[in-house]
């Protein structure tokens, strides 16, 4: 199954300006999602770059790190979950799968995983969740 998502916030800065050769940036986004998971997700990112581009950041490549944190609905459900991140992001293709850590009220028992899919403007999770109740 897959949801359309939008980031509605992107906020990147280096850790440390003065240490070129530790070229890591933190990231606090946004999304807003639509479909069968609907809610609005916050997320925490650590990007170290392996390859930057000043004028266009969808030409970079860099490992990612992170968490996301969702509260909406699942199929009818409201609740939370927390997922963790890790993957790579090279010129504009983003591999970076998340997996549920935690879940809370109705998606208590919600496991599974996603992946980032974009086409075009176009962004979609693609869900692989189970519900263990």
């Amino acid at each position: 199954m897959s949801v359309a998502f939008s980031v509605t916030k992107w906020d990147e800065e280096p850790i440390d300006k003065s240490k070129i050769d530790f070229p890591v940036n933190r990231v606090q986004a946004e999304y807003e999602l639509e479909g069968e998971l609907q809610g609005k997700a916050w997320v925490e990112y650590l990007l170290y770059y392996l390859e930057s581009n000043k004028e266009d950041g969808h030409l970079a490549t860099a490992r990612i790190t992170g968490f996301l944190h969702f509260e909406g609905e699942y199929k009818g459900k409201t609740g939370t979950f927390t997922a963790a991140e890790k993957g790579i992001f090279d010129k504009g293709s983003l591999d970076s799968p998340g997996m549920i850590i935690k879940s809370t009220g109705e998606l208590q028992g919600l496991t599974g995983s996603y992946q980032y899919d974009f086409v075009g403007e176009n962004s979609k999770l693609i869900l692989d969740f189970k519900d263990n109740e």
